[in-house]
């Protein structure tokens, strides 16, 4: 299994988040990264998918 992580965009007010899944590959991580989204309410970017150490550093510089 690895940690990918996502972004996305909440529906109600426009913000921008993120967060992350554990899966074993990029189809299964989108697959519960949408469920996740859309319980939610908010969008996921499909493209941001990844799992990336240095992304996932990034995002949490930026949303500390």
């Amino acid at each position: 299994m690895k940690t990918w992580n996502f972004t996305f965009k909440d529906d109600r007010d426009g913000s921008l988040g993120w967060n992350s899944v554990q899966a074993r590959g990029i189809n299964s991580a989108i697959n519960k990264a949408s469920r996740w989204c859309f319980f939610m309410d908010y969008t996921l970017d499909e493209k941001s998918v990844n799992s990336n150490n240095e992304t996932l550093g990034m995002l949490f510089m930026n949303f500390d």
